[in-house]
């Protein structure tokens, strides 16, 4: 059995060795289809910066094949994440959903880092992802990497409590299309296209288009509600062109996407939205002797109206927030020798935030920022990883002050530094068992929303009342640290891991009554504060067990979840000052199973999913913050397809065939939705 481990190691180092330079930065100078292929399992560089097995990994990672999506009941990333140890999925309203990495479950959670081929899509004027303006499609996903823990030494800010890193399929030689167009119950109709077209040489392009419209679920009695109540509806359009010359790699792309939908804001409070981002993209890559480098940058823009159509449910308010992010990012990998590795590389990053509902016309941080990462292998069996990050963030403010001006203007004058890490130790037990010890710190850094925003209450009150953010909130720093065993039997893979989490100084929005949190102005005339603060610290803890295989064509694959949080940051007591309470809203238990079998002409898959009661906080119609009890669940998703040729496929799809009211883990009840379609291939 050792010379067969030895033999398999060598192996695989002869074929990953000559990819060893590949930057993380880069996502598009690795074949990861191809490796997948040659190697009989999923291959990342995002941990360490080289390529590596799945299941060698110095981290808690979970790789979501393409395989695996396409056969997914799923429609979107948060639903095939759903499925997965450890992860939360909340789907607040049809359109928005909400991922948390365990624990800390919470609408506009800013602590999940998400990434499309190396481009942060995490939105910073709020804090949050919009899953519907990702910009790409399912069918262009080459795989999805699910990174648990604080990661931001290896990702960056906002890495707090994991990653996931969305990473597309590359041109291929020959033109190709994909064409999927789905319809269903609810007004559920999707259409979706890429494809790629070889150009001459080595010159590629890749296109995508998607279009989504569906209905709003029934909300139940006694929730406050804006009148109309907007639909889900989502537009997407990309582009990319890619080129290497000897050595080196250039991809020069672009994307537009648009998204209208109901959603909770951090207030728990229901409010129609509108987004529309656009971005630009450029990356450089080149392999030497040494290893390899890249730079790489991107702009995002974002127009976002918050309240439109009377979002308050009595009155009309707007909003309007510009947000735009300017990032480039620099990295060179060093190959030390055969198994080690140092990386190195440097970051600067300018967010900017416009608009009228805030305290000057622009809200605006830089960052500068320097990582390194050390990968050794200092005995046989042994591998030790290291990465560290120093990000310094300056903030500031310009234009006009909106009066009356509830902070001195020198108090958005002022910067820190800040010092992540992660660090791991793996050891191979045997032939087939792996030990992983790993930790580290990250940080979410607070929005820009949570640092200027400003907007007076449109209800009357006897003093006027403004919901206000605060330039002194300081980054909220999460720790963690696991152990994690993993142990194959044959086709069959085991893993057991347990994990802690400690969050310190969580931010909230104000919630309900506002109540003693508020401060009072004197001049030029009576205001009251309602401010984003820092509430207090929490923790988490808990056990993921996960176990997958294969038997002839049928896969499958099983995972429970323990998870306990220590540590409510409001009151239950009404007025609720902060809608923010971990505890009450992290479910304890979460058990899946998922079964897939593809028999050549026709497939099928099925997901089971178990989560335990939680309570969920929500407005009432008598404006009040109230918990809702969202009632445990086991809800059924099924998907079948038949493959008429090897070009045109049929399927039926459905989720929460078992109509099951807390499969969203929302105060609104949880419907079934089918649809059928047609996938296409040329």
């Amino acid at each position: 059995m050792a010379a067969l481990l030895l033999c398999r190691t060598l192996a695989l180092g002869a074929v990953l060795a000559p990819l060893a330079a590949a930057v993380p930065a880069s996502a598009q100078a690795v074949d990861y289809s191809a490796l997948e292929a040659m190697v009989g399992e999923p291959v990342t560089t995002s941990v360490i910066g080289k390529p590596q097995r799945a299941s060698e990994v110095a981290a808690s990672v979970t790789i979501i094949t393409a395989e695996q999506i396409a056969r997914s009941p799923a429609r979107d990333v948060p639903g095939l994440l759903k499925g997965y140890a450890g992860v939360d999925v909340n789907r607040w309203t049809a359109g928005q959903s909400d991922v948390a990495v365990r624990g800390g479950v919470q609408t506009y959670n800013a602590r999940l880092l998400v990434l499309v081929d190396g481009r942060q899509v995490y939105l910073d004027h709020y804090g949050l992802t919009d899953w519907n303006l990702l910009g790409v499609q399912l069918e262009e996903i080459q795989q999805i990497e699910l990174v648990r823990g604080p990661a931001a030494a290896l990702f960056g800010f906002n890495a707090a409590s994991g990653v996931v890193n969305i990473i597309t399929k590359r041109g291929g030689d020959a033109a190709s299309a994909h064409v999927t167009a789905a319809a269903g119950d609810h007004g559920v109709s999707r259409l979706a296209g890429t494809a790629s077209l070889p150009l001459g040489g080595t010159v590629r392009a890749r296109l995508s288009a998607g279009r989504l419209r569906e209905d709003e679920r029934r909300l139940r009695d006694g929730l406050l509600a804006p009148t109309p109540i907007v639909d889900v509806s989502a537009d997407q359009v990309a582009g990319e062109l890619s080129a290497r010359f000897g050595a080196s790699e250039a991809t020069l792309g672009g994307s537009h996407a648009s998204n209208e939908q109901i959603e909770y804001l951090p207030s728990q409070l229901l409010s129609n939205q509108r987004y529309r981002s656009s971005n630009v993209r450029a990356g450089l890559t080149h392999d030497t002797a040494w290893g390899g480098a890249s730079l790489n940058g991107y702009v995002n823009w974002l127009n976002a109206d918050y309240g439109i159509e009377g979002s308050d449910g009595v009155n009309r308010v707007s909003a309007p927030i510009d947000n735009r992010l300017v990032a480039v990012k620099a990295a060179a990998l060093y190959r030390l020798d055969t198994d080690d590795t140092l990386r190195i590389g440097g970051e600067y990053r300018n967010s900017r935030m416009r608009g009228p509902a805030q305290f000057a016309e622009t809200i605006a941080y830089d960052v500068g920022s320097f990582d390194a990462m050390l990968d050794l292998h200092p005995i046989e069996r042994v591998g030790v990883s290291a990465a560290a990050r120093v990000d310094r963030l300056w903030l500031g403010q310009s234009g006009a002050i909106v009066q009356p001006a509830l902070d001195d203007p020198a108090a958005f004058d002022r910067a820190f530094t800040r010092l992540s890490f992660n660090a791991a130790l793996v050891v191979q037990t045997g032939a087939n068992g792996r030990l992983r010890l790993n930790g580290g710190r990250g940080y979410q850094l607070p929005s820009l929303v949570s640092f200027g925003f400003r907007l007076p209450l449109a209800a009357p009150t006897p003093v006027p009342i403004v919901v206000t953010g605060s330039p002194r909130l300081r980054p909220v720093a999460v720790w963690s640290g696991e152990l994690g065993y993993t142990h194959a039997l044959g086709a069959t893979r085991l893993e057991a891991t347990a994990f802690y989490t400690r969050t310190d100084d969580a931010i909230a929005s104000p919630g309900d009554g506002l109540g003693p949190n508020l401060e009072l102005f004197l001049t030029p005339s009576p205001v009251l504060a309602a401010r984003f603060a820092a509430v207090g610290d929490y923790a988490t803890y808990g056990t993921e067990w996960q176990a997958s295989g294969r038997v002839a064509a049928l896969d499958w694959r099983v995972n429970y979840t323990w998870t306990q949080t220590d540590g409510d940051l409001t009151g239950t007591a009404l007025p609720v000052p902060y809608a923010l309470a971990p505890r009450a809203t992290t479910p304890r238990h979460k058990a899946n199973v998922a079964l897939g079998y593809d028999g050549g002409r026709w497939y099928a898959s099925g997901l089971a999913r178990y989560t335990a009661a939680t309570r969920q906080f929500a407005f009432s119609t008598t404006q009040q913050l109230l918990f809702y009890r969202v009632d445990d669940a086991v809800a059924l998703d099924a998907r079948g397809g038949f493959r008429l040729t090897p070009a045109l496929e049929l399927f039926v799809a459905g989720e929460n065939l078992s109509l099951a009211a807390g499969a969203t883990g929302s105060p609104i009840p949880a419907d079934r939705r089918v649809r059928g379609g047609v996938r296409v291939t040329l």
